[in-house]
Order: structure tokens, then C-alpha cells, then sequence
């Protein structure tokens, strides 16, 4: 699939948003000390992930997109930290999101380089996993 890096940046906003807003409702009361604690630095991680996304630079579309790619591994990683510290279904849906930005990232570096294919990985797939880290940690989704 090829796609435009104005589709693209929009399809990451469009995703941001749906990241914070699925994924960060309000926590279970039942959740325990680590998972209530892992869910609410996901939740920070997401949330501010926009703010780290350098804008596209047309002079040096290669940059932005390989600062941006970073960012998302970064992510990443500290999902997927806090979701081994949660453990259960909030380790293997965080899991999946991690694989999903990892797969932005990989989408990231592509395009810094000329190569506008994706890799696979699709922004339904991104919102599922979302939706599921979501419900993992509590969100009810009303």
C-alpha cells in the first residue's frame, strides 16, 4: 500500500486522538497497584506522544521523518515496559500497541527514505489494539 505523507500525518493524528481518547478512560478501582500504575503511565506515554511529533519539514522531509520514527520506538518501548510491570491482559495488549507504533516507526524510517510502502501494519489494527489496552485497564467505553 503506498501512502502520501499528508495521508499519513493524518492518519497518525487521526490515531493519536483515538489512542488518548480509547485508551485513557478512566481506570478500574479494582485494579491493583501495578496495573493502576502501568495503565496511568501508558496513558502519560500516549498522551503526549502528539507533542513529541516534529512536523514535517519539506526541506528535509528525511529528518522529520526519521525524528518522528524515533519517537515511536520510544513509545514503544515504554508500553511495553509498563505493560510487563502490569502483566495479564494489560502486558499482551500493551504488547500489541508496541508492535503497532514500532510498525509506524518502521513506516517513519521508509518514508525518510523514499520507500512509500507500508510495512503491514494498518490503523485499524492500531485502533483495535488500542481499544483493547483501553479495556484492559478499565475503560468501559461509556
Amino acid at each position: 500500500m503506498r501512502m502520501s505523507p499528508a495521508k499519513l500525518v493524518g492518519v497518525l493524528a487521526i490515531g493519536g486522538a483515538l489512542l488518548t481518547s480509547t485508551a485513557c478512560g478512566p481506570l478500574s478501582s479494582l485494579a491493583g497497584g501495578d496495573k493502576d500504575a502501568a495503565c496511568k503511565n501508558i496513558r502519560s506515554e500516549l498522551s503526549s506522544v502528539q507533542s513529541k511529533i516534529a512536523s514535517p519539514n519539506m526541506s528535509n522531509p528525511g529528518a522529520s521523518s526519521a525524528a518522528n520514527a524515533q519517537v515511536f520506538r520510544e513509545t514503544a518501548t515504554k508500553i511495553r515496559s509498563e505493560g510487563q510491570k502490569a502483566g495479564g491482559d494489560v502486558e499482551t495488549a500493551a504488547g500489541k500497541v508496541a508492535t503497532d507504533l514500532e510498525g509506524l516507526a518502521t513506516m517513519m524510517s521508509n518514508l525518510g527514505s523514499g520507500n512509500t510502502t507500508s510495512p503491514g501494519s494498518s490503523s485499524s489494527s492500531f485502533i483495535r489494539n488500542a481499544a483493547e489496552l483501553g479495556r484492559a485497564c478499565g475503560y468501559s467505553g461509556s
